[in-house]
């Protein structure tokens, strides 16, 4: 006659292992604050690491892209609602983590008019090896002597050289220009003395 061992006691042992793995998945899962994109976040945007330019439309108008790493104005641990702050978005589960191991950057657009006449721009194309990004606003009126700035982009790939190609292609009322060039890194601060 077959040993009968009522099923209580057969679960059991598997409910722990079950338990025991949910809680160690859990507890790698909690640990969230040391991804890139939230020391990105939390350290700030840092001064610009590289930058490239070029003139468009005969000269009319001039075009500046900086890379600088972090994003934003920085997230640091405090107390009362700072630290809310800081552990709503560390500790949010729909936060998306990057496959990429390179800390993400941010990139500036900036558009100048070196001309004596006001002069409305339309981003058309803004792409390199970090992305093809859609530029917000993408039509600017720039004064005389002005620079004018879409809202900054963050890439999420991080950047693995010392130079790197963007591709930008503006239009002024119906003639339009497309350029491509390097924004490369600039050389380190001299040290203090």
């Amino acid at each position: 006659m077959p040993h009968k061992t009522p099923y209580q006691s057969r679960l059991t042992p598997l409910l722990t292992l079950a338990g025991a793995a949910l809680a160690l998945a859990l507890a790698g899962c909690m640990e969230r604050a040391n991804d890139e994109m939230t020391n990105a976040i939390v350290s700030g945007e840092k001064s610009v690491a590289m930058e490239g330019s070029d003139v468009f439309l005969g000269g009319r108008v001039a075009v500046r892209v900086t890379l600088g790493r972090g994003i934003g104005h920085g997230m640091k641990r405090g107390k009362g609602e700072q630290d809310a702050t800081y552990r709503d978005y560390t500790d949010t589960l729909g936060k998306t983590l990057v496959g990429s191991p390179l800390p993400p950057v941010t990139i500036h657009l900036i558009l100048s008019n070196p001309g004596t006449e006001a002069v409305t721009v339309t981003v058309l194309d803004f792409a390199s090896d970090l992305g093809d990004f859609a530029v917000d606003p993408d039509t600017l009126t720039i004064a005389p002597g002005q620079t004018g700035e879409p809202t900054a982009m963050v890439s999420h790939l991080g950047v693995s050289s010392d130079e790197m190609p963007f591709k930008v292609t503006l239009r002024v009322g119906k003639e339009k220009d497309t350029r491509t060039f390097l924004v490369k890194a600039l050389p380190p601060p001299p040290a203090a003395k």
